[in-house]
């Protein structure tokens, strides 16, 4: 049996395969193994009870940032680089992850998958991000974003010099047919144009530099990838960007979710937060040519 054993389990030691047959998790045909030279024939019946390894025991790499916090609602500045829940097939450590750790009991929030999530921001891109920590809070606050009351303010640094100084970019977006991870413009396209959703952004100029603009971003609508889609269809993508522009300019996607202004779910008080501008971003401009 210990032969048999050795060469069916090849990671597991001699040593191991003892301790598996004294404690009585081998069986022969049926009947526990108590002898680790017990004889075995073909067509006798082998069964193997392996203990689960040890789970070893979840610790956030990093805490979050907070800008507010009361017992209903969590406001963070969220770390570019860091998803805000998991996507299909995606295993590293997201906002969720870290929120659930420190705020254990928002896992019990029924109805939903991702509890505490309001809105999400894209994987690359930094700043503010609201989070529930109770049923009432997560769903009014949804239902405020589903209304377009709340106010959002975006700081980007895009590609050349914007044709206005201040301006709308008014476009309906679709899911490319080439490629599901991407989002166009549909307006050269009538067959995509059908299944577009509309999509509105109010943008301004901050300051133009040399090569690049700072902009203002407030977008009317929240669509997928809105703001990247948006500034690279009108000829200006943003710096950084791998996916809607040439991703070599600067070191991350260019795009800071600046300020939010909401009411309370509870209060129903006027809550305005602002994240601050990145260090990345601060020392980019210093050295920028005007």
């Amino acid at each position: 049996m210990d032969h048999f054993l050795n060469e069916s389990l090849p990671d597991i030691s001699r040593s191991q395969i003892e301790k598996l047959i004294k404690g009585n998790r081998v069986t022969l045909n049926h009947q526990p193994v108590t002898r680790k030279n017990s004889e075995i024939v073909v067509g006798d019946i082998v069964d193997i009870e392996l203990p689960q390894p040890d789970k070893k025991e979840y610790t956030p790499s990093f805490e979050l940032k907070k800008l507010f916090e009361d017992q209903y609602v969590l406001i963070i500045n969220k770390p570019a680089g860091v998803s805000v829940h998991k996507g299909a097939g995606e295993q590293q450590e997201t906002i969720l992850d870290v929120f659930h750790f420190f705020y254990p009991h928002v896992k019990e929030i029924a109805d939903t998958d991702r509890p505490g999530i309001v809105h999400r921001l894209d994987k690359e891109t930094s700043g503010i991000l609201i989070l529930a920590k109770d049923l009432i809070s997560m769903k009014r606050l949804q239902q405020q974003f589903k209304r377009r009351e709340i106010k959002k303010t975006y700081l980007a640094l895009v590609s050349g010099g914007m044709r206005y100084r201040s301006g709308t970019i008014d476009a309906p977006i679709v899911r490319s047919p080439r490629n599901r991870t991407r989002y166009i413009v549909t307006d050269w396209d009538q067959k995509l144009a059908e299944n577009a959703r509309e999509a509105i952004t109010d943008y301004f100029v901050v300051r133009e530099y040399q090569n690049f603009s700072f902009v203002r971003l407030m977008p009317r609508t929240g669509r997928t990838h809105q703001l990247r889609v948006h500034l690279s269809h009108y000829g200006n993508p943003i710096l950084g960007d791998r996916v809607y522009g040439k991703g070599t300019s600067f070191e991350r996607l260019a795009l800071h979710a600046y300020g939010i202004e909401f009411h309370h779910p509870i209060t129903g008080h006027l809550i305005m937060s602002y994240s601050p501008l990145p260090f990345l971003f601060r020392e980019f401009l210093k050295s920028a040519k005007g």
